[in-house]
């Protein structure tokens, strides 16, 4: 009896012995590819903009399409990663009476909250935006006159997104918020999942009886719910030239909707299996300090219904500079550190 415990002791401490090994191994061999900065803080000024609209198509003729724009800007701001966190703040930069004569008010409220950690990602996001202009391809503006304008149509765009990355030598963070430094090119398969709610109402139809040949008077909706759920696979790849880098990403998949709209006061439903599409691409330098770089992100929920196809997208372009500095006092402290200070036990 006790030959054999002392034989399952030893058989228990070779695989415990092993696995901390493996793990050992597998951390040595991300660190190769990968370089955190544990000790530092990091500080950027920033130039963001970030939208969205949509567009009803011709199912038959992708050429016969509406697409209703928002009349908003970039924003300036700054951001800070401290604590093991990252925070951007923006203000937005006032559109000239120019613009807004030609392309209509947009009042806008955008909010998002980005979390990215080693092998996945997180977004959660509300967009709430009232005023848009209509841009037709197959109709004729006047240089200098209007486009047609909504100042009725209000949308409201809310959802979580989530990504997950399956090779541990590749970081999203070190093309997205620079917390850490892709040392040598690297991809990986992705898988993200998203859960999406979409509303667009206006005080009357869409569209109005002009276009009612084109896309038929069954869909010419005031009122318009879509949720959406989807899980697509995709791929990510940084390539590494000292400290140079490009990185590109793709998501594509099938995505549930099920679509809510009120024509002329009657309400509909229907359902329709589609897809999801989101694209990343960002280019840069990551030093040991400095860091800069531009990013862009889209986001794409397509659905078909009746006689048209629905789309709503989101997109996000940012500029960036910034430093890393050594950490000192309090800020070597992490997130989870202070939560005790502020009455919240771990």
């Amino acid at each position: 009896m006790i030959l054999m415990l002392r034989t399952l002791t030893i058989i228990i401490s070779v695989i415990i012995s092993g696995l901390t090994h493996a793990q050992s191994h597998k951390d040595s061999l991300r660190n190769i590819y990968i370089e955190r900065f544990p000790d530092h803080f990091f500080i950027w000024p920033l130039i963001k903009g970030r939208t969205t609209q949509f567009e009803v198509r011709q199912v038959s003729n992708s050429g016969d399409r509406l697409t209703f724009k928002p009349n908003n800007t970039a924003g300036l701001g700054f951001g800070v990663y401290i604590f093991e966190v990252g925070v951007e703040l923006t203000f937005a930069v006032p559109i000239n009476a120019e613009k807004e004569s030609l392309f209509g008010k947009t009042r806008a409220t955008d909010l998002q909250l980005n979390l990215l950690g080693k092998r996945w990602g997180l977004d959660l996001f509300y967009q709430n935006y009232k005023g848009f202009y209509m841009d037709d391809p197959n109709g004729k503006i006047i240089p200098g006159a209007p486009y047609p304008q909504r100042p009725d149509l209000r949308t409201n765009n809310f959802g979580v997104n989530g990504i997950y990355f399956f090779n541990k030598r590749f970081s999203l963070r070190s093309a997205y918020n620079f917390s850490e430094r892709q040392r040598k090119s690297a991809g990986s398969f992705s898988l993200t999942g998203t859960l999406n709610f979409f509303e667009v109402q206006g005080d009357s139809a869409l569209y109005s009886k002009k276009y009612e040949p084109v896309f038929g008077a069954g869909t010419a909706f005031s009122l318009m719910s879509m949720n959406t759920f989807s899980v697509s696979p995709g791929y990510s790849y940084t390539l590494v030239v000292k400290n140079f880098f490009a990185n590109a990403s793709i998501s594509l998949g099938p995505a549930y909707h099920w679509v809510d709209y009120q024509v002329a006061g009657k309400e509909f439903s229907a359902s329709s299996l589609n897809n999801f599409f989101e694209a990343r691409a960002g280019i840069g330098y990551n030093g040991k300090r400095f860091f800069c770089g531009v990013n862009f992100v889209s986001q794409t929920r397509t659905i078909k219904f009746e006689t048209i196809q629905f789309a709503n997208s989101s997109t996000t372009f940012k500029l960036l500079f910034g430093y890393r500095f050594k950490e000192f006092g309090i800020l070597k402290k992490r997130a989870s550190d202070l939560l005790p200070i502020i009455g919240i036990q771990k």
